[in-house]
């Protein structure tokens, strides 16, 4: 095999299921490879939302410091290398291809799962370049996801909320158990807002202080484009003359822990923060993209909790969708979201499928929203007839609910040929 496409063929069929908890495997393979220290220092970040954005922070304000960065980021919105970045760039097909060679040389009959095996190659590329701190997305829940075979120096847990029920258990209580499972004796440990009781008494049980980003930062809005961090308590330090920053594609929440987390391994200096804000991008997460003469405006907001934080940043930025289009997956929380999203944003709304094993066709989301006015379309033609129809030129146009939905987005975006400013 020659092509990166080739091996992401071949490791979608190297294990029979495409999700199975576990990190056996994933110990004989880091030690068989010699992973265990992937990176002097390791930041891991989980939760469920916010982990891409949140790491994606720490990315930026480590390099703004001069330091060389591994990422790991999962999903992908249009291709694999997203997944991998070293220095604050996608990895490339020569050195991805480089690192699955190694991984299939060293596995000999071990069956490992398509996300194992992209884990273990992002961890051979970062100990490959040699790169001074890897920061690593934890996927589903954390206890049993395939990175937490590497011992962290910094753990951060962003949030928690009701998603992958199946897996993680139907409480917040419960999940957030899961997603500790990610903390170390010994470690530094950076906390999002409002955690539940398990999270907070796993910390005790390892005797671990960890920061509340809530408790050492003080947020208010400001103009629009703009927030102010009112007050922090760092150390001994307090300060109390806002700074202002720009929102960029990082909410505030997430550059906060992000400054947190990577503070306990190289001081920055706060007013950097400004300069971070303004130059993340990401992704499927608060995107602007102008397209057909109308500013969408995309996120992979799909549960609940994620909902009511898209709020959240639409306010912060005064921004008033004059239409919704959402595109969820099979199983998640469909008719919560809507009536979240439904009562503070009364305007028409457009359904389109989603694709692959947990794919939902338009009108099956449609009737889980169990509104009358919710139009379906059946491809994406239709759709921005539609959406072009109801609006008018110039209008917000809120694209939301899974990553799929973000990539089909950039396909009939590339497909049409339409270069936009971002």
């Amino acid at each position: 095999m020659q092509s990166l496409d080739e091996w992401l063929e071949y490791i979608s069929r190297q294990h029979w299921q495409n999700i199975d908890m576990g990190l056996d495997r994933m110990r004989k393979m880091v030690a068989r490879l010699d992973l265990q220290t992937p990176a002097p220092k390791v930041i891991t970040v989980a939760g469920t939302n916010g982990k891409g954005s949140t790491c994606v922070a720490c990315e930026t304000l480590l390099r703004q410091q001069g330091v060389k960065t591994g990422v790991t980021l999962s999903p992908h919105v249009t291709r694999f290398n997203e997944r991998i970045r070293i220095d604050g760039c996608e990895a490339d097909d020569a050195l991805i291809v480089q690192a699955m060679q190694a991984v299939a040389e060293a596995r000999g009959d071990t069956p490992l799962t398509y996300f194992e095996f992209s884990a273990l190659a992002a961890l051979w590329c970062f100990k490959h370049c040699a790169v001074e701190v890897a920061v690593l997305e934890i996927g589903l829940g954390g206890r049993l996801d395939a990175f937490n075979v590497i011992d962290a120096d910094v753990a951060v847990i962003t949030s928690i909320g009701l998603d992958h029920e199946a897996f993680l258990g139907d409480n917040r209580e419960t999940i957030g158990r899961e997603k500790a499972g990610i903390l170390r004796a010994g470690q530094q440990v950076v906390l999002g807002a409002d955690m539940p009781a398990s999270v907070l008494s796993s910390c005790t049980d390892l005797n671990l202080t960890p920061q509340h980003v809530e408790a050492l930062f003080e947020v208010a809005e400001s103009d629009a484009g703009q927030w102010n961090l009112v007050s922090h308590q760092l150390g001994e330090q307090t300060r109390t003359d806002p700074l202002t920053l720009p929102y960029g594609g990082c909410p505030p929440h997430n550059l906060l822990l992000a400054y947190l987390a990577v503070t306990t391994l190289h001081p920055v200096p706060l007013a950097q923060l400004s300069q971070a804000a303004a130059s993340i991008r990401l992704p499927g997460r608060m995107q602007q993209v102008m397209f057909t003469e109308r500013q969408w405006w995309l996120d992979v907001a799909h549960n609940p909790a994620a909902a009511t934080f898209l709020l959240r940043q639409l306010r912060a930025r005064s921004l008033t969708p004059a239409a919704i289009v959402c595109g969820m997956l099979r199983d998640k929380r469909h008719a919560e979201v809507f009536s979240i999203m439904r009562a503070e944003l009364d305007v028409p709304w457009f359904c389109i499928g989603t694709t692959g094993e947990r794919g939902m066709d338009a009108a099956q989301l449609a009737a889980a929203f169990a509104c009358k006015d919710v139009q379906v379309c059946a491809d994406w033609p239709q759709l921005l007839r539609q959406v072009n129809s109801a609006t008018p030129p110039g209008s917000v146009i809120l694209a939301f609910g899974s990553f799929n939905l973000i990539e089909q987005f950039h396909q009939i975006k590339q497909s049409l040929d339409i270069t936009s400013p971002t």
